[in-house]
This record gives C-alpha cells, structure tokens and sequence, in this order.
C-alpha cells in the first residue's frame, strides 16, 4: 500500500484487448496502469471501470460538499484498489468513548468492488479500526456508470444517515451483557470450526495459536468496556488491527480478511441486540 497525493495519482488505467495462441479472446479485455503497464484484471467486455480522474473529481466534490478535509489517498495492491479519506469534523462518542471518523471513498480496478461510499473510523483508546461499506452508496462498475456516480454526491445526506445509525448500533452493543458461551460461538464462527474441532478435536496448531490470539483480544477488551456485545466486537476489531497481518494493514481495514472478520462479528454482534 503506497499512500497518496492527489498530485501522486497521476496514472490511470488503459483497457486491451486479451490474446491466447495470437487469437483474441472475444468477450474479454485487459484492464492495464498506464504508467508502468502492470495488468489489474482480466473483465469482461461489458465491464466499464471508473478512472482515477473521476475518483478524485468525486472526491474533491464531496469535499466541498461536506467541508470535511480531505486526509489522503490510497494505493492498494499495486492499483488494483484506490481509496480516499475525508475526515469528518464532528465530535463522535459511544460509551463515552471517542471516535476519529473518516468518510470513505472507494473503487477497485480488479472487479472486487464497485464504486463506494462508506465510513471508516478509530476508536481513539486502542486505536481499533473498523470500515463499512453502505450499499445503498454504491454504483456497479456498468454502462453509465459515470452518471451514477456523480447521482452519489448528492446524497450526502443518506451518508450522514447511514452513519448516525451505525453508531447507535454501536452503542446499542453495550446494552447487551453476554457470557462465555456467546464469545466462543463467535470464535467458532469467525474461525469456521467445524463439530470435530469444537468438541477440542484435529485442531490444527495455527488454528489453535488464532482461536488463542482472537480470545486474548476479546478478553483484553471486554476487561476494559465490560462483558457486553460492544466489548465482544472490539474484540475482533483489536485483533484485526493490532494481532492479525497488523504490519501490512491497509487504513481502516476495508478489504480482505480482516475486513471480513469484522463485518462478520458486527452483524454476529448486532443480532444480539434484538435476540
């Protein structure tokens, strides 16, 4: 991950056509960087990317919008993803505790997502990270697409919308007292253990030290904000950020493992609230 200038993301993408035994495969294109011609995905014909130049017209508009100060970009896994961050002004609290918020915006060139809006935020006393995605702010990467997009930064409001409720859902979260049973069903879930492994059976070594280093996390922080669902989901945010890949993290954790890993012990978490 290389972070960014506006200036920096100078280059942008090229589209080819994609041959195998000097025959062009039809139905297909290569999406390529200008600059140094790496290949970012093989799509389909029909797929119609977003340019960097559109990322930061989006980007600049929001920000004058919102007046949020725009914090950086980000290059992700060579280009294959593009990131912008605008930090939000306003003091946000839960539980008493404060939060640095950031509005995201983000485009991949490699199909794995489309155009998006989301938030990205840190929990100021242990610095864990936790990115969301809303989808009704995202736009498939398809024939006008472009029209879509600009149609986003006018909903604004829908943002501010989204983001109000994700943050009552967390405070929500404390609400809800839990026990052990209800942490290891989410240590069972997040690691995927099968009957054999949850009865301490043909647990593999590495399996064993995550289970350990996941419930570690959960312990420190369900010590600190209570045995309650908010400390249980801090749990895993802790161990995303700091335990797991924590050297190679992307800002905010919004792709791959670790981003799963919280999206599903969110939604694990906020189903308790009206279990």
């Amino acid at each position: 991950m290389e972070s960014l200038t506006t200036a920096a993301l100078e280059w942008d993408i090229i589209e080819k056509p994609i041959f195998a035994n000097n025959k062009q495969v039809l139905g297909y294109k290569g999406i390529f960087r200008n600059d140094n011609g790496q290949l970012l995905n093989i799509a389909k014909s029909s797929y119609t990317p977003t340019h960097n130049e559109k990322f930061i017209e989006v980007t600049e508009k929001l920000h004058d919008i919102t007046g949020f100060p725009i914090e950086n970009y980000y290059d992700v896994e060579g280009g294959k993803k593009v990131l912008s961050f605008l930090k939000c002004t306003d003091t946000i609290q839960v539980c008493g505790h404060e939060f640095k918020d950031y509005l995201m915006i983000g485009n991949s060139f490699d199909g794995s997502t489309g155009f998006f809006i989301g938030n990205s935020n840190i929990m100021v006393r242990c610095s864990n990270r936790f990115s969301r995605n809303f989808r009704q702010l995202q736009v498939n990467h398809t024939k006008n697409n472009s029209l879509r997009i600009d149609g986003l930064v006018q909903y604004f409001d829908m943002f501010m919308k989204q983001r109000t409720q994700l943050f009552e859902k967390m405070e929500q979260l404390s609400w809800v007292k839990i026990d052990d049973s209800i942490k290891d069903a989410l240590v069972e879930r997040l690691t995927r253990m099968n009957d054999e492994e949850k009865l301490g059976n043909e647990v593999s070594t590495r399996k064993r030290n995550i289970i350990s280093n996941i419930n570690a996390s959960i312990d420190r922080e369900c010590a600190d904000l209570g045995d309650n669902a908010f400390g249980l989901f801090n749990g895993i945010t802790h161990y995303t950020t700091h335990i797991k890949n924590s050297k190679n993290a992307t800002f905010g954790n919004p792709f791959g493992s670790s981003n799963e890993l919280n999206q599903t012990a969110f939604k694990f978490c906020t189903e308790l609230i009206n279990a």
